[in-house]
């Protein structure tokens, strides 16, 4: 009898978790591969891409193209760091960032996809960050993360934001008006999804609003957006 016939006898409960060991080895895997990239640097594109496998999550993952932005911010970036909405990008600022001592901090609105990130991260790395279960708020004509701003820095230089989901009403919007007096001078906001109709919607009133200049960049996958405050 063949194996794929075997299989089929096996409980679901064991094959999901049989499944579930496999994922975390690969993913804690790749972040090793990371840990050995020469400090510094930028990780290089099949590091970066063994995260992207091994994370998965087909299809609401980040590109590869913006995962590769993120690292080259998250090396050089001198900190603090807000992501917004947690995934594979929270693995590259947990390894390149807040290991080398910067400041960062995640708000994600799920608590279930909150414990997944730390636990595919590991106590360790998942120590170094704020991973914050933070709920969604209506804020009247949008709703975004009730963020503890009272608890965070005031000059955020990086903000990597690919969150709430974009279900919510107002989409990423909300980060400018809510957590906009909490950026540097110059700070850095990388947008995934960028060409979708409520990220672009977002852009144009950041930059009518708060003066944001705005660079796009296309690639196979879609497009991402780097802003920068005034």
């Amino acid at each position: 009898m063949r194996w794929p016939a075997l299989y089929r006898w096996v409980p679901r409960p064991v094959r999901r978790r049989a499944r579930d060991i496999v994922w975390l080895a690969r993913v804690r895997a790749a972040l090793r591969g990371l840990e050995a990239a020469p400090p510094g640097q930028a990780p290089a594109r099949d590091l970066l891409r063994r995260v992207y496998r091994a994370w998965g999550n087909d299809g609401w993952s980040a590109d590869l193209e913006y995962l590769e932005e993120v690292a080259r911010c998250a090396v050089s970036t001198p900190g603090p760091i807000l992501e917004c909405g947690s995934g594979a990008t929270t693995l590259l600022l947990a390894t390149l960032a807040a290991a080398r001592g910067v400041e960062v901090w995640v708000l994600e609105n799920s608590p279930t996809w909150q414990a997944q990130v730390a636990r595919a991260l590991g106590a360790e790395r998942a120590a170094r960050l704020r991973l914050c279960a933070t709920a969604l708020r209506d804020f009247g004509e949008f709703d975004w993360y009730d963020a503890p701003a009272a608890q965070m820095p005031g000059d955020f230089r990086l903000v990597v934001c690919d969150g709430p989901p974009g279900t919510v009403r107002g989409g990423r919007y909300g980060l400018v008006p809510i957590l906009g007096s909490h950026l540097a001078p110059g700070a850095v906001i990388l947008l995934d999804n960028a060409d979708r109709p409520k990220e672009m919607a977002a852009l144009k009133r950041w930059q009518r609003d708060a003066g944001l200049s705005v660079q796009c960049h296309r690639h196979p996958g879609g497009m991402f957006v780097t802003a920068r405050t005034p």
